[in-house]
Parts: C-alpha cells; sequence; structure tokens
C-alpha cells in the first residue's frame, strides 16, 4: 500500500451493521461444469429465503466487469482471483455472506483468498465432480472446443488443476443429490450465523454467575418495590438483568436482547431496535419474583434465543437447588440436577423426554398466578374425568416439569405473560417433544412488539391430551 493512502473507518460500528447477518466467504472451486454456480445460486436463494442476506459473486460474471482487462494466463488467472478476494471481503463486510464461484486452480491463489478474508469466516467448498463428467454436461460447449485444439489453456484439458488436499467441504455434485448439498452447505451458513452450542454455553455462564447473586441478596435481605402493573421487583432481579446483559453483549455483540428489567432502545422512529436483528435474546433475570419475595425456592433465570421469532434455544435454571434445564434446536432437551457442581452440554444421561400419556394427566398450573378460565376448564366433566392431579408450581418450572414427564399440560388464557416468561421453556419443551402453542393453536412468534402473550399459550405434551374447551 501507497504511504500517501490512508484508509478510512466508518462510523457505523460491527453490531449495527451485522444485525441481520455476520460476514462469511464460502468459496465454491472447482472444474468448470462441476456445478459451483448451480449450488452457489441455490444456496443464495435459501439463505434469502431464510432471512439471511447473501450476495452470488460468480466468475464469469467478474470477467465480465471487474476482471474484463485480463485474459487467461498464469499471471492473469492469480490477479483475478486476488480481486475476486478483495471484492468478497469488501461485500461481507457490509454484513453478508458472499458465495464465490471461481475455477480458481491455483493452491496459492486460494490461499491468498483465505487470508484475504482476514477475520471473516471463509469456507473453502471443493466441488470435485470428475472432469469425464463435467465434459459430458458440457453446458457452454467449452470441453468440445477445447479437445478439439480450439481453446488452448483450457483447466483440467491442457492447463493444470490443483485440487484442494483438506477443503473445509466437499461435493461430487455426480454422486450427492442436489438437495443434500444444498442442505449441506446451508448447515455450514447457520453455524456461523447461529452458533447455537457457543451461544448456549455463554447462556449457561451468564445463569450461574446470576444465579449466585440472586442467592446471596436471598439469604442476605432485601427490600421489595412495585412497578405499574403491580409486579414485584427487587434488587436480585435488577443486579442479575446487568449481570446477564453484560455477558451477553461481551459473547455476542451482534445480537440484540428484550430484558424484563430493561427498557427497549428506541429508535427516532420510536421502533424498538431489537426488532430489526435476527437473533435477540430474550431474558429474564428472576421469574417468579412473587415465589423469591415469600421465600418460595420456585423461581429461575431464563435466557432464551430467538431466530426470525422463533425460540430456538432456551435455559432455564433454579438457583435455589441448581437445576438446569437447557435446550437447542434439533440437539434435544436436557436438565442437569446441580449445574452447582459442573455442567456437561447434550448429556445423553441428562436428556429428558415428555410423558406418552394422554390419560390420567397431570395437569401445571400457576402456584401465584390463578386463572377462572383455567378452573373452569379443568373442572369441566369432560376433562375433569382425564385428569389425575393437579400440580401446582411457579415460574418456568412449570414448562421444565412437562419436558422431564412429571406433568402433562398447561394451559394460560389471560395475557398476563410475557415473551420472557414463555420463550426459555417453550424451547425445552418442544426438544423434549411437547406442543406448545397459543391458547388457540397458532404459533408462538418472539421479539415482537408487543411483548404480552396476549392470546395466552398452552403446553401438550401430546396432541391427543389437548382437553376440551
Amino acid at each position: 500500500m501507497s504511504d500517501n493512502i490512508t484508509p478510512f473507518s466508518s462510523c457505523v460500528d460491527a453490531p449495527s451493521r451485522y444485525r441481520r447477518t455476520l460476514p462469511h466467504i464460502f468459496w465454491l472451486t472447482g472444474l468448470s461444469g462441476s456445478g459451483k454456480s448451480t449450488l452457489g445460486a441455490a444456496l443464495e436463494k435459501k439463505l434469502h429465503k431464510n432471512g439471511f442476506d447473501a450476495f452470488l459473486l460468480d466468475g464469469d460474471n467478474v470477467r465480465g466487469g471487474l476482471c474484463a482487462d485480463l485474459g487467461f494466463s498464469a499471471a492473469d488467472r492469480a490477479e483475478n482471483i486476488r480481486r475476486i478476494s478483495h471484492a468478497a471481503r469488501l461485500i461481507a463486510s457490509s454484513g453478508q455472506i458472499v458465495i464465490v464461484c471461481a475455477i480458481s486452480p491455483e493452491k496459492r491463489s486460494r490461499e491468498l483468498a483465505r487470508e484475504t478474508a482476514g477475520e471473516i469466516p471463509f469456507t473453502e467448498v471443493y466441488v470435485s465432480t470428475p472432469l469425464e463428467v463435467c465434459a459430458s454436461r458440457d453446458p457452454k460447449g467449452l470441453y468440445k472446443r477445447a479437445f478439439a485444439g480450439e481453446i488452448s489453456g483450457f483447466t483440467g484439458v491442457d492447463a493444470p488443476y490443483e485440487a484442494p488436499e483438506s477443503p473445509d467441504i466437499e461435493i461430487d455434485t455426480s454422486k450427492i443429490p442436489f438437495t443434500d448439498a444444498i442442505a449441506r452447505l446451508y448447515e455450514a451458513a447457520s453455524a456461523v450465523q447461529t452458533p447455537l452450542v457457543p451461544m448456549l454455553r455463554a447462556a449457561v455462564t451468564a445463569v450461574l454467575e446470576a444465579g449466585r447473586e440472586i442467592m446471596r441478596i436471598y439469604e442476605a435481605g432485601f427490600g421489595v418495590e412495585y412497578k405499574a402493573d403491580a409486579s414485584p421487583v427487587t434488587e436480585a432481579d435488577r443486579a442479575a438483568d446487568a449481570i446477564i446483559s453484560a455477558r451477553l453483549r461481551e459473547s455476542f455483540p451482534h445480537a440484540a436482547i428484550l430484558s424484563e428489567e430493561t427498557a427497549d432502545v428506541c429508535g427516532e422512529s420510536g421502533i424498538p431496535e431489537r426488532l430489526f436483528h435476527r437473533l435477540c435474546f430474550i431474558v429474564d433475570p428472576l421469574d417468579g419474583t412473587k415465589e423469591f419475595t415469600e421465600h418460595i425456592d420456585e423461581f429461575t433465570v431464563n435466557i432464551a434465543l430467538a431466530e426470525n421469532h422463533r425460540a430456538v434455544l432456551g435455559v432455564v435454571y433454579r438457583p435455589a437447588t441448581g437445576t438446569l434445564y437447557t435446550a437447542a434446536r434439533g440437539m434435544g432437551a436436557y436438565k442437569t440436577a446441580d449445574a452447582r457442581d459442573g455442567w456437561t452440554p447434550f448429556d445423553p444421561a441428562e436428556r429428558i423426554r415428555v410423558s406418552d400419556r394422554t390419560e390420567r394427566l397431570v395437569v401445571m398450573d400457576s402456584r401465584s398466578h390463578k386463572e377462572k378460565a383455567v378452573e373452569k376448564l379443568l373442572s369441566d366433566p369432560r376433562n375433569a374425568a382425564r385428569i389425575a392431579e393437579v400440580k401446582a408450581a411457579g415460574s418456568s418450572l412449570k414448562g421444565c416439569l412437562i419436558a422431564e414427564g412429571i406433568g402433562d399440560v398447561h394451559y394460560r388464557y389471560t395475557p398476563y405473560t410475557k415473551e420472557w416468561d414463555t420463550a426459555a421453556m417453550q424451547c425445552i419443551c418442544e426438544e423434549a417433544g411437547a406442543v406448545f402453542t397459543r391458547s388457540d393453536g397458532s404459533p408462538m412468534l418472539y421479539n415482537r412488539t408487543v411483548t404480552a402473550n396476549e392470546r395466552g399459550f398452552r403446553i401438550l405434551n401430546r396432541p391427543e391430551s389437548a382437553l376440551a374447551e
């Protein structure tokens, strides 16, 4: 770089820029006709469909503009890849997943592309479709001309292709079904965009630290205040909120946070900024404050992650006993009896599942917030005969007890609960096999403008367990 050039920094910080998508570069390399562009275009389409910002940077398109002045000598090929590498980095830095489709035959050029990406995740995809298959496809008629001697320096025919020795992903389109190939690429993208395991670890670390502070206050004594809606709040609520928010922001600054104890940050339009984020942590720093103030040890600390309005991660921690419930999308639900002694994620011995009961049901009811509509539902003769027991519990423990098979169903009709009351336990319940919906059967969505669960909710261990309404 010339001494006369001074890089200029943007005034937009990374967390603001990456509210929807984290930078990521996919580099698809392989022979002409191997299927790079077809795979790249399908991946781009699927990413957009699922709420990500993605951009396809195809070698032929670049050759028609940015690299129109280059030929196919070794030096020009290297310069072509150099330009594509820098273009990919610039586009990715704007908050996009860039999918480069370029033959890029030289190992050193691909290494330089990875080096150019710097801190941006770089996934090398070797589309290893054999030469004979590529030549038989010959979508552009180039192999026919190359074999006839009409084109010289054609990669794979009379110019070498240095196959990657250890690519991040290898796909032979002559052997792997197209849908499976796209699913594999999409999974790799999702692992960067929503790293559920690291996020789960961070959430568990946060609840354990918050839990220690909650118990310190619980045992030392505290005062109680009341919010405008008459719900109680204590020093423990605020201390736990501060701990959790700090830990989550340290680890994942690009994700928004919706917390019971923190006011929304709104722009000039008055719209909460979190609504523009694909990922949003939903936090209840002390669920069951009423139980806490009455020294009933059923209070919990809840953290969920909503991705595109769906709960995909849930952590519910009971500080008084050390009991920890965890779940992540597609990975199951788990109960650690006492996480104060240590925690191992996804321990098969700790996996929990709902019961298979559809009769002699155990109904979970709120300990502190009774509803007349629920009492009427349970006393209905059509339902009373199917109910073996009504068990009361506080906070999110109601859902967690259903997830581990102790309870079976729970109904809530009023809009008293908020997103932070239900998001974490919903993920845990669903990963344990339960059905968790609004009371009318419609999906529960999160990171909403209105945080109240206006249509209530219901949890069923099985669809057949639904009570007559």
